[in-house]
């Protein structure tokens, strides 16, 4: 072809191997002089760029000057000269002023909202940093392409002295967002800087001066900017989430921030301060759903932690019925009524609410982990494990949600992945009583008498006071046969709680001969089951289980079997504790019994395979 005969006779090949090894020279020197006397990395970086460029002037000057004898330069050299200098300088312009590549971490969606610091001269000013972290970490939350660390496990983090590498391993978080608040009169200055766990590299950092009325703004400023930062999908109903204001009155947010730092201290005095702050943040704004949100919280906890009357909890249905008046897509304000119908019995509804806060807050910790146990008592395990599996990842520090994945691999019969889950969670707390409780209960279920006396006293040694220590050591007396060291152990549970003596007591008591005694025990407590059974929307499985106990102890074996295939449909999925046991002593020769058995292993070996299918990360089930 006629270009490539002409690269020939115009010895092309000649001038770019000159001009090639004379860059290459001229590129070592300067490299070696940068180096030695530590000069701009633009210098190298320019002369490259330009150099490269450089191989189409050696191109052309070949061309136009490679055959024998003179030739005159031309205009048109010039000009395509002057070309290829001018682009050579501006993509190396281009080239030395390019942002850095930022590589993020495979687990860069995870993040983790420290506690922000306060700089405020007042140290009252603390809830504002406090509250303004929380509501910056709802914000991402809301985003369903990432995963963000709940509020309970950053807490922790406040004031800490650890690296960011550091947290970031602890809370298997990938991102870091760390910054601090200033407060002055109505101007607010907050700094904010997203970091890469992983070697402590800033991805992104803004600082804010704003006025404090734009205080929702920068928060939705910067969790569009972490989402950009980190490539996050940012749905269109996401978008409208995190830029909605929660009110437009700042004193009655002041109000409100204050209020939840006090609903976060559990205690009784504490409540009561957070009721009084929420209703006068309501009262400066009445459409403030956000505060009639927390404000149900804080009534249900009268109740259910406090143990206060029950109309706190239709104060707190009412509050929480109004959040969702004036706002149905307030995920707090689903996650309140959720609780609320779960205290009630009403769990279809709980359920249903659950389900809506997790729509609208993917990361929703407290409520992932809820309905997974909802789904739990069920005996609706798959359910349960991706739930709270998921739960666990948001809340590293959540001890429960290790105890439950133990509670639910001892269910479905695979005892060392259960005794993993337990000792993890014993790990994250050495001293938690309910870690202590499910482990003695899965030694007792598998016969390890002495494993499970050995666990017992180290809890009773942890925990003297603590009721349900002694009750399951009465178990373990119970299971050995030893009935009248099983009565002295439960007689001290009664002794703790004060409260009434239930149908394994009874069941004692016939077995030492005080026949009459016991029977009456039983009755009462039979009589106490029916009567909640019958006025609760939603039987549980385990009280339908514990009729079939109560009526198999009785000798009344068609009920037994009619309750025990009732325990069955609504859920109940553990065959050990009914072969264990001997409160079925007198049905587990029925054929019927024999046959519930093996609808439960066969329940049991269902739910284990879908576990183990739809999560790679298990081998083995043993």
């Amino acid at each position: 072809m006629f270009i490539f005969r002409e690269i020939k006779n115009r010895k092309i090949k000649k001038f770019l191997a000159i001009y090639i090894s004379s860059s290459i020279t001229l590129l070592g020197l300067v490299h070696l002089f940068s180096f030695r006397y530590h000069l701009p990395a633009f210098i190298f970086d320019s002369l490259l760029v330009i150099l490269l460029f450089g191989t189409i002037n050696a191109f052309i000057f070949g061309w136009y000057h490679g055959k024998e004898g003179k030739q005159k330069i031309l205009i048109r050299e010039y000009v395509l000269h002057g070309i290829v200098l001018l682009v050579a300088l501006f993509a190396a312009y281009m080239f030395t002023h390019r942002k850095p590549i930022k590589i993020l971490p495979l687990n860069a969606k995870t993040v983790a909202v420290l506690p922000f610091k306060n700089m405020s001269d007042l140290k009252e000013d603390e809830y504002f940093s406090d509250g303004l972290t929380d509501d910056i970490l709802t914000h991402l939350s809301k985003i369903s392409d990432l995963q963000v660390i709940s509020r309970t496990s950053v807490m922790k983090y406040k004031n800490t002295g650890l690296t960011i590498p550091e947290i970031g391993k602890e809370l298997g978080a990938g991102s870091i967002l760390e910054g601090s608040v200033r407060r002055e009169g109505k101007r607010i200055r907050i700094t904010a800087q997203l970091i890469n766990a992983s070697n402590d590299e800033h991805i992104w950092a803004e600082t804010y001066d704003r006025n404090i009325n734009d205080v929702f703004q920068v928060q939705t400023e910067i969790a569009e900017l972490i989402a950009k930062n980190l490539e996050a999908n940012l749905a269109p109903r996401e978008k409208i989430q995190i830029k909605s204001k929660p009110t437009k009155n700042i004193e009655a947010y002041a109000f409100y921030l204050k209020g939840k730092e006090f609903s976060t201290k559990y205690t009784e005095e504490d409540n009561e301060r957070a009721i009084s702050l929420f209703r006068k943040a309501i009262a400066l704004d009445s459409n403030y759903a956000l505060a009639f949100a927390a404000l149900a919280s804080v009534y249900d906890e009268k109740t259910s932690r406090y143990f206060k009357a029950e109309y706190w909890r239709d104060s707190a249905m009412a509050a929480a019925k109004k959040a969702l008046e004036i706002n149905p897509d307030l995920p707090e304000a689903q996650f309140s009524l959720a609780k609320i119908y779960s205290a009630k019995g009403n769990y279809k509804l709980a359920k249903y609410h659950y389900e809506k806060a997790i729509r609208l807050n993917p990361n929703y910790s407290a409520a992932i982990y809820n309905l997974g146990i909802l789904y739990y008592n069920e005996g609706r395990l798959d359910k349960a494990y991706e739930l709270i599996k998921k739960s666990v990842v948001l809340s590293p520090d959540n001890v429960f949600g290790y105890i439950v994945l133990g509670g639910i691999f001892q269910k479905i019969d695979c005892p060392q992945t259960s005794l993993y889950w337990f000792n993890m969670a014993l790990e994250l707390e050495p001293e938690n009583q309910f870690a202590y409780f499910h482990l003695i209960n899965r030694f007792l279920l598998n016969r390890q008498y002495e494993k499970a006396e050995n666990y017992f006293k180290q809890l009773i040694k942890i925990s003297p006071e603590w009721p349900y220590g002694w009750w399951l050591g009465g178990k373990i007396e119970m299971l050995k046969k030893n009935y009248t060291k099983a009565l002295l152990r439960f007689n001290k549970m009664l002794k703790l709680t004060g409260e009434e003596k239930e149908y394994d007591y009874g069941y004692i008591l016939l077995k030492t001969g005080r026949k009459a005694e016991g029977l009456k025990i039983i009755k009462k407590d039979l009589n106490s089951y029916l009567e909640s059974i019958g006025s609760s929307e939603d039987t549980l499985n385990l009280d339908a289980k514990t009729v079939a106990d109560i009526y198999s102890i009785l000798g009344e074996k068609q009920k037994a079997v009619f309750w025990l295939n009732q325990a069955v449909r609504k859920g109940w999925i553990e065959y050990k504790p009914l072969l264990v046991y001997p409160y079925l002593e007198g049905i587990k020769s029925e054929p019927e019994f024999q046959k519930l058995i093996s609808v439960i292993r066969e329940k049991s070996d269902s739910i284990k395979s879908l576990i183990l299918e739809n999560d790679p990360s298990l081998n083995e089930c043993n």
